[in-house]
């Protein structure tokens, strides 16, 4: 009889050699794979950000044009502004063309200047039609109430069609964007000199690292604002005045006649963006970069220079 003596199984040392083998090969495999997940999710991270700089960059640079349109800024009531962390463009709609500056109606047997108050109600002016009979405004719209030079801004609450004439009711707002509103100060309305007329407001604002963007209100006065860009670790926004100087407000009753809201140039945004989500294998959980944008509207370099 022949006996056998082939092996049927492995050592305990070739056992070991392969286990670590094997643990070698696994743990190089994981790490590339690692280092591939994190360079992939590194790169839409800063693709995440650069394209939300982009975006609010070329959105900021588009609004910032209309600045301007159909009104001029004064002393006291500017197209262009910000606050902190706040940027106002205001200009006129047109479709094509420029919204309509409708009068008042002139009350019945009425001194002049009329007294405290509106015309039909303690916020409400009766207001005449275009010459076709139309009129332009709506609940939630903003516009300017002019008295001679005066400028003030209101928000529709209701509008009342009477035929030939409308009734205007706006809200009791004192301020809006830093500027008089409605009848503050104790503005009275003057028989000839008064109209009322749609404007369009931009603004810009952050509120919990997000970045809004309005273009009116509701009747109720609340902006009416959606998202732009999540991440907004810093915004900070200042205007540029002809003499060089910037300031995140104005003092139009100081004694320096260089930096009020007729005297601004252009508009600085200084802001640093970070991505939507935090991921902990890029930067040790946070992408952010410093984005700086000067815009300097073409409508206020014309009154500068005309």
């Amino acid at each position: 009889m022949t006996r056998h003596n082939d092996r049927l199984g492995f050592t305990l040392v070739e056992l070991l050699f392969a286990l670590v083998i094997g643990l070698v090969v696994t743990s190089a495999s994981l790490n590339f794979a690692i280092s591939v997940f994190r360079n992939v999710e590194g790169d839409k991270v800063r693709e995440e950000v650069y394209r939300n700089s982009r975006f609010v960059g070329s959105s900021l640079g588009r609004d910032i044009q209309y600045t301007g349109v159909g009104i001029e800024s004064e002393v006291r009531f500017g197209t262009a502004s910000t606050r902190g962390d706040t940027v106002v463009i205001l200009y006129v709609p047109h479709d094509p063309q420029l919204a309509h500056a409708h009068e008042i109606v002139t009350p019945l047997g009425s001194s002049n200047p009329l007294p405290a108050g509106g015309t039909c109600g303690s916020y409400c002016i009766r207001l005449q039609k275009d010459p076709g009979g139309n009129f332009d405004l709506g609940a939630g719209d903003l516009a300017r109430l002019q008295v001679n030079t005066e400028r003030h801004l209101i928000i529709v609450q209701s509008i009342t069609d009477n035929g030939t004439t409308f009734d205007l009711t706006f809200r009791p707002d004192t301020i809006l964007f830093g500027m008089e509103a409605g009848f503050q100060g104790g503005l009275l309305l003057d028989n000839t000199t008064t109209f009322v007329q749609e404007l369009e407001p931009i603004v810009y604002f952050v509120q919990d690292s997000v970045l809004f963007r309005s273009e009116g209100f509701d009747s109720t006065g609340a902006m009416i604002a959606g998202p732009m860009a999540f991440g907004v670790n810093d915004w900070d926004a200042s205007m540029v005045f002809v003499d060089g100087d910037t300031a995140t407000s104005v003092n139009t009753l100081d004694s320096d006649f260089t930096n009020d809201l007729d005297d601004v140039l252009a508009i600085l945004v200084r802001t640093t963006l970070g991505a939507n989500r935090p991921i902990r294998v890029v930067g040790g959980g946070e992408f952010t970069r410093d984005y700086e944008w000067l815009l300097t509207p073409r409508n206020l370099m014309y009154e500068r220079n005309r």
